[in-house]
C-alpha cells in the first residue's frame, strides 16, 4: 500500500500566475470560514430556534490571510527590478487560488482585500501580508483532466511576461502594428499542454513535488484544451442503455463532493423523445424529438446538435417542464447518486454527467 504524505491543513500554492514555490515563502496562513445560521432564543425553554433550510448548512464568504516572504536572491539579476510589478499585477486581478489538502488539489475564486509589507532594509527579501476574500465560500475539487502541471522555476518567473526597461525605446523581440495598443510577448515559451502534463496522467503523487526547494509546478486550468485532448473521456460519469430495445438509461454514479452541489452538466447522446432526466428523484422533461447530442448545463440552459462536429443551438426553454413545486436544476451529494433518463428510443444511447465537486 502506497504511503501518502498527507497534511490535513491547506497548503496554498498559487494565486493567478503567482506561484508559492517553497515552504519558506509561505510564512503563515489563516483561513476563517463560517456558516449561514441565525438563532432566536426561546422565550420559555432551553436553547434557541434555528431555521435550517436544507440538510446541509450554507457557507458564508471566507477570509484568508497569508504572509509571503519572497527572497530576491533566487531571481535573475536582470529580473529583480520587475518582480514587484509582477506581484502587483497578479494581486490586482481576481482569480483562482490553489491549495493542496490531504493529497487533493483544490481551487477557489478569490480577490485581494488588503495588502501590507514589512520594512526590513538590506534583508534581501520582500515580506508581504495579503488578505483574500473567498467570495463563493466554497472550494472546488479540481478536475484532473482539466488541470495541467507545468514545470516551474523561480529563475524563469518572467518568461511568460513582457517587462522591459523603461529607458529602452525599442525592442528587438516584440513589435506591434501601429493601430494595436497591446500585443503578445514573444518571451513566453511555456510549451504546449499535453495529456502527459495533466494531473490525470501525472497522478496525485506529483503533488508531493510542490514547494520543494524552489522547484515546483505552475498550475494551468484549461477546459478547452482538456476537451480537445480527452473528448468524451473528459466526463468521468458515463451511463449507457443495457439494450437498444429498452427506453430507459438507468444507473448510479459516485461523487466526492462534500458540499451538496447543483453545478451539474448532463449530456445525452442518442435518439430521444420527450426525455425525462432525473437525479436522486428530481425530474425535468425536455419536450421534443432529438437525435444527436442534447446538453443541459448547470444553469438549465439547453443546447442541441445533430452532429458533434457542428455547433450547438439553444433549445427554447418553453420545452423544459419541471415537476410541480420543484426548482430548476439537480443536486448531487457525497457518495452514490441515482440517475435515470426515459424516452431513449430505437437506438443505443448514453448519458454523461459532469459534476463540479465542492468542499470547504
Amino acid at each position: 500500500m502506497e504511503c501518502y504524505n498527507l497534511n490535513p491543513l491547506k497548503t496554498y500554492v498559487q494565486f493567478n500566475e503567482l506561484v508559492i514555490d517553497s515552504a519558506e515563502v509561505l510564512a503563515s496562513a489563516s483561513l476563517k470560514q463560517g456558516a449561514k445560521t441565525e438563532t432566536q432564543e426561546y422565550s420559555y425553554g432551553h436553547g434557541s430556534y434555528v431555521a435550517f433550510q436544507k440538510p446541509q448548512l450554507f457557507m458564508t464568504e471566507g477570509d484568508l490571510s497569508l504572509t509571503l516572504n519572497i527572497n530576491y536572491q533566487q531571481f535573475h539579476h536582470e529580473d529583480k527590478r520587475f518582480i514587484r510589478d509582477f506581484i502587483k499585477l497578479n494581486l490586482l486581478k481576481p482569480g483562482m487560488l490553489w491549495a493542496i489538502e490531504d493529497n487533493k488539489l483544490l481551487w477557489s475564486w478569490a480577490y485581494v482585500t488588503d495588502f501590507s509589507e514589512e520594512y526590513a532594509k538590506y534583508k534581501g527579501y520582500l515580506s508581504i501580508d495579503v488578505s483574500f476574500k473567498i467570495w463563493e465560500g466554497v472550494w472546488h475539487i479540481t478536475n484532473p483532466k482539466k488541470t495541467f502541471l507545468v514545470p516551474y522555476s523561480a529563475c524563469n518567473i518572467l518568461d511568460c511576461e513582457d517587462f522591459r526597461d523603461p529607458i529602452e525605446c525599442t525592442s528587438c523581440c516584440v513589435s506591434c502594428p501601429p493601430d494595436q495598443v497591446l500585443c503578445n510577448s514573444c518571451l513566453c515559451d511555456c510549451g504546449d499542454l499535453t495529456k502527459e502534463s495533466s494531473l490525470c496522467v501525472m497522478g496525485y503523487d506529483s503533488l508531493k513535488k510542490f514547494m520543494e526547494c524552489g522547484e515546483s509546478y505552475k498550475i494551468v486550468y484549461d477546459c478547452i484544451k482538456a476537451e480537445q485532448l480527452f473528448g468524451d473521456e473528459l466526463i468521468n460519469n458515463k451511463i449507457c442503455k443495457e439494450d437498444y430495445c429498452i427506453e430507459v438509461i438507468a444507473g448510479r454514479f459516485y461523487s466526492n463532493t462534500i458540499i451538496d452541489t447543483d453545478l451539474v452538466t448532463i449530456k445525452l447522446d442518442g435518439k430521444f423523445q420527450d426525455p425525462e432526466i432525473a437525479i436522486n428523484g428530481k425530474k425535468m422533461t425536455i419536450k421534443g424529438d432529438y437525435e444527436g447530442i442534447l446538453t443541459v448545463d448547470s444553469s438549465c440552459n439547453i443546447y442541441f446538435t445533430s452532429d458533434g462536429c457542428c455547433s450547438s443551438e439553444a433549445v427554447d426553454l418553453d420545452n423544459l417542464v419541471i415537476g410541480e413545486g420543484e426548482d430548476l436544476g439537480y443536486t448531487v451529494h457525497h457518495g452514490m447518486n441515482r440517475f435515470t433518463v426515459t424516452g431513449a428510443c430505437c437506438k443505443m444511447a448514453c448519458a454523461f454527467i459532469d459534476v463540479d465537486e465542492l468542499t470547504y
